[in-house]
């Protein structure tokens, strides 16, 4: 059998099967964007493809910081990263993931909002004021963790996505940025571009015909890749030893807008719900003195209100999902 009629297989439900999309490949690398020069293109970009991938928006001084933070808290707190005897089942062969760093670690807070990113994420998600937190965390793909075979999907998905008009801005976005230098035999992210209008990646195959492509992003340390969840994306895996850390941060957007249906009169768009019923906000961003961050940090889940209503109360914390320290 064939490498694409195998990964054809294997979308039609085979599950002996674990390629990793249909095989199709970019020839090239995708287009950069300076995140301080290029914000409205990558924005056009993004709103066009479904992502985009943004150049040097970390600096070598806050790569240094965070890798540290990985070393340290790996030896410090390796139960955190599902590297003790409580290992997260739900991350197995898939690497690393330390969920909630923000909770205990207010040297991070300087990186929910950062100024090379933030201010693209805000732009497509329709302004500063409806930007919303959802989720924070760090993740490895230590050496020699073999392959993981992660097939293509999209993550949270509105389904008026598949008929609204306008589309943007979208519903929730992700940013991911490389620690580490990924190219090529590295574990990358991958998307298929402008798939974020179908239901499934077949559908998107044979729909977008030959301007389907499955595009590898790699990129030095410091680089950041945006992504409107409804794309359909994987981790491509890598070859032999190499590794690969990332830093996660979901977003979600707030407030109600206005837009129109195809075959109605228009119709208002609400908040996209909480992206997951666990994560949680520390109580010094949840309840942050600035209305600014106030606002970011209100889209609260349940867990979360009730860990608030309890005056934050560490026992009602540890009793949550991956809420022990």
């Amino acid at each position: 059998m064939s490498v694409v009629l195998e990964r054809q297989a294997n979308l039609s439900g085979d599950p002996r099967l674990a390629a990793q999309g249909f095989g199709k490949r970019a020839p090239g690398a995708p287009r950069l964007f300076d995140p301080r020069r290029e914000a409205d293109e990558a924005c056009a970009f993004f709103a066009a493809e479904g992502y985009v991938v943004l150049s040097e928006a970390l600096s070598a001084d806050e790569l240094a910081f965070l890798n540290a933070f990985f070393d340290r808290t790996q030896r410090e707190h390796p139960d955190a990263w599902g590297l003790g005897a409580r290992r997260k089942p739900h991350h197995r062969n898939q690497g690393l993931i330390y969920s909630q760093p923000l909770l205990d670690h207010p040297e991070l807070d300087p990186f929910v909002r950062h100024p090379a990113s933030f201010p693209i994420v805000a732009q497509l998600l329709g302004g500063e004021d409806r930007a919303r937190f959802a989720e924070f965390n760090f993740r490895e793909t230590p050496k020699g963790a073999g392959p993981g075979a992660m097939n293509f999907h999209h993550d949270a998905v509105r389904e008026d996505r598949l008929v609204r008009t306008p589309y943007m801005p979208c519903d929730w976005l992700c940013a991911i940025h490389y620690l580490t230098d990924t190219g090529p035999g590295t574990p990358c992210f991958a998307v298929v571009p402008r798939s974020n209008r179908y239901e499934t990646l077949k559908e998107a195959y044979e729909a977008l015909g030959e301007a389907y492509v499955e595009v590898p992003l790699y990129g030095p340390a410091g680089t950041c890749i945006l992504y409107d969840t409804a794309t359909f994306h994987t981790r491509l895996d890598g070859e032999g030893d190499a590794a690969r850390r990332t830093w996660h941060q979901y977003y979600a957007r707030g407030g109600w807008l206005r837009s129109a249906l195809p075959t109605t009169d228009r119709y208002i768009r609400p908040p996209t719900p909480v992206l997951t019923d666990w994560n949680l906000f520390p109580e010094r961003l949840a309840l942050h003195p600035d209305p600014k961050i106030r606002l970011f940090f209100s889209h609260w889940n349940t867990a979360q209100g009730e860990w608030v209503a309890s005056g934050f109360d560490p026992a009602v914390r540890a009793a949550m999902p991956r809420g022990e320290q």
